[in-house]
């Protein structure tokens, strides 16, 4: 994935990278995708895993509204590719 900002009408994202973050109860760790999600002053990093293999969108809240953040998997579009993300706003 390209680290590059990615405007959205209500929010810019931002691809930060990757990171393995390991637990006592499961020492293999999990793969985690940091994004920062910014408007205006306001900003926030979000990640998304498949955890133990569930693959399920990540929900975030910027500017008072709802959204979710889709990899690999998106529950309207299928399989997404290794370099596409899928982002919609939530159902209140």
């Amino acid at each position: 994935m390209t680290k590059q900002k990615i405007p959205f009408a209500d929010f810019t994202v931002g691809y930060l990278g990757e990171r393995r973050k390991s637990l006592p109860v499961y020492p293999r760790g999990f793969l985690y995708y940091d994004f920062k999600v910014s408007k205006g002053k306001s900003e926030k990093v979000i990640s998304w895993t498949t955890g133990t293999g569930i693959i399920d969108a990540t929900d975030f809240e910027i500017g008072g509204k709802n959204y979710q953040l889709e990899l690999r998997h998106s529950d309207k579009l299928g399989k997404l590719k290794e370099n596409e993300l899928a982002i919609w706003q939530a159902n209140s």
